[in-house]
């Protein structure tokens, strides 16, 4: 979808119906769909309609030679008189805006007194580029953007062509396509931050496995001074969710090591994990990374310190669990 900017600049040659067919189209179809756009042509309207309820005026002669003066002097004698010829009334208006325009530069640049300016080093801002690639499920690209060069062997499938509009010369081309993408950067860059956390939380067609891409997670987080807290809550999520007991409990390990940033929705994961995870395993994974928690001073919540309580005394529970729920209970300093 072409952007705002070059929308915008199409709106004046929309209001005098100075575009082309195809353009036409493509910037009324922008307009319907951008709010903003919307906002500006709805102005652009009223302005026109503003305008065409002026009544029609001639330029005083001396403006008219005061203007000619200052933007031409040396060929000024030489100015043809100007004799009103008939117009319609769109050109009119469109006069009115070139003249109003003028008038201000003119008053502007005669008016406001020179002052000196002295020169400044051009000092660097830092300014963070647009991101030129997004990751997407689908997108419409117009075909300008796009490198005529066919990079390897991309395997392109599930190809439609399109024509929306027999009346133009445009035409599509819709396909699913399969290409390797790297991505470099940080661990604390938000960009792959949120392209982990979709790994972690989205297995379908998935590879490497869930569990495996727990493992590096883990390996790269535990050396980060405070990794994102959307790497926690993707845990949290997954030990959630995930139907295989091997991945819930590679989950909760991972979110025992990663206690730095451990916030209230992944600690009530790890409570949630305790009280009703039907793996004894995960519920001794769950109740280690509490009692991390509890050693560390951290938020215990009503419900976290009775759920230990509850494990510690509870007679059917798996022994493991019950002495790790009653190491937490006795790191909980008393308030």
């Amino acid at each position: 979808m072409p952007d705002c900017d070059s929308m915008r600049e199409n709106m004046p040659l929309l209001l005098t119906e100075s575009l082309d067919p195809a353009r036409r189209e493509l910037t009324h179809q922008h307009i319907e769909t951008c709010p903003m756009c919307v906002a500006e042509w709805s102005a652009y309207k009223e302005t026109w309609s503003i305008l065409d309820t002026l009544p029609e005026l001639d330029v005083p002669a001396r403006v008219k030679q005061r203007f000619l003066a200052e933007v031409s002097p040396a060929v000024t004698p030489n100015v043809v008189p100007f004799r009103r010829r008939s117009a319609p009334r769109w050109l009119a208006q469109a006069a009115a805006a070139v003249i109003i325009a003028g008038g201000a530069f003119y008053g502007g640049h005669r008016m406001t007194p020179r002052v000196e300016l002295t020169p400044t080093p051009a000092t660097l801002v830092n300014v963070q580029p647009a991101p030129f690639y997004s990751i997407a499920e689908s997108r419409v690209l117009p075909a300008a953007s796009i490198s005529p060069q066919i990079e390897g062997r991309p395997d392109i499938q599930n190809v439609q062509f399109t024509d929306a509009s027999p009346s133009n010369d445009q035409i599509g081309v819709s396909f699913d396509i399969t290409s390797h993408v790297t991505v470099t950067g940080r661990p604390t860059d938000k960009s792959m931050v949120r392209l982990l956390r979709y790994v972690l939380e989205n297995e379908d067609k998935q590879s490497p496995s869930r569990s495996r891409a727990i493992d590096w997670v883990r390996s790269t987080y535990a050396h980060v001074g405070n990794p994102d807290p959307e790497i926690t809550e993707a845990l949290a999520n997954v030990l959630r969710n995930d139907d295989n007991q091997g991945v819930r409990i590679k989950a909760a390990d991972t979110l025992r090591s990663l206690q730095s940033t451990m916030t209230d929705g992944t600690r009530d994961a790890l409570v949630e994990a305790l009280k009703n995870d039907p793996n004894p395993a995960v519920r001794l994974k769950a109740v280690e990374a509490l009692a991390k928690l509890a050693r560390s001073g951290g938020n215990m919540d009503p419900d976290m310190v009775d759920t230990l309580r509850k494990k510690a005394s509870q007679g059917d529970e798996n022994v493991y669990v019950r002495v790790k729920a009653a190491e937490a209970l006795s790191s909980i300093q008393p308030k």
